[in-house]
């Protein structure tokens, strides 16, 4: 028999870990994305049989990015969750909701698993905008409990580590390089760190901005942030090209 396909599957992509989270911020729940996880693997069967379904399901990479819009909305903006919990039992509860989630997936075939932590989402220009007591600043609050979360995150990664017998779970930085590029935003070709290429730059986000709208920058690759809370291309990139050559020579390896 031939060998099998490998296939690159992301999960939880622009998601977030609650439900109402996902509700408020217009994304798919992690709980959903799992879901649609199990009608795929159900259809892959059902095209390539038994065996070559299970090979490419445990072939596949597994990226989990959860937790920026569980903490950015769901905590910070809709101001329910800070009624019931502190930012670090927040924190944790959202941890535990991640390792849950990579569990679940290693119980339909995963094997290869990237938990990534979250960004300094307190530097995204929506964040700065919000900042009321240093107004166009980082709000170093957040950055803080974006920090205690990835802790707890590289502490998930060991813990799964060691209980999921057979699969490779790897802790996912994307907390350092958007620090290096707002610490000196020039040094690698950025002239606007602090508001994003659509409309004013401070609030306007998804729907809202589009690149052949009149009020969109003329060069995006100069900023960061393509609007107030997602980064440009280029932004994407300069993570992306250090995830290839750091946490995913682990699987090439």
């Amino acid at each position: 028999m031939a060998p099998a396909p490998r296939a690159a599957t992301a999960v939880a992509p622009a998601s977030a870990a609650m439900d109402a989270g996902a509700s408020a911020a217009s994304v798919i729940s992690i709980s959903q994305q799992l879901e649609y996880f199990k009608e795929y693997k159900e259809r892959l069967k059902q095209a390539k049989g038994q065996a070559v379904a299970d090979e490419i399901i445990a072939e596949a990479l597994y990226i989990f990015s959860i937790g920026t819009n569980d903490f950015f909305v769901n905590y910070y903006v809709i101001p329910l969750r800070r009624a019931q919990y502190t930012p670090t039992d927040y924190a944790s509860y959202l941890v535990g909701l991640a390792e849950d989630a990579v569990r679940q997936a290693y119980e339909l075939g995963a094997r290869k698993v990237m938990l990534g932590g979250i960004p300094p989402f307190g530097c995204v220009p929506a964040a700065r905008t919000l900042n009321r007591e240093a107004p166009g600043e980082c709000n170093e609050e957040y950055n803080r409990v974006a920090l205690r979360y990835n802790a707890g995150i590289r502490d998930a990664v060991v813990r799964l580590g060691a209980e999921l017998a057979g699969a490779r779970v790897v802790y996912l930085d994307v907390y350092d390089v958007p620090s290096a590029i707002f610490a000196s935003p020039s040094e690698y070709g950025f002239e606007n760190v602090a508001r994003g290429c659509c409309g004013t730059g401070l609030i306007e986000t998804t729907v809202l901005c589009g690149m052949d709208e009149a009020f969109t920058c003329q060069d995006a690759d100069k900023y960061v942030f393509f609007d107030s809370v997602h980064p440009s291309q280029r932004t994407y990139k300069l993570l992306a090209d250090e995830i290839i050559k750091t946490t995913l020579q682990v699987f090439l390896a």
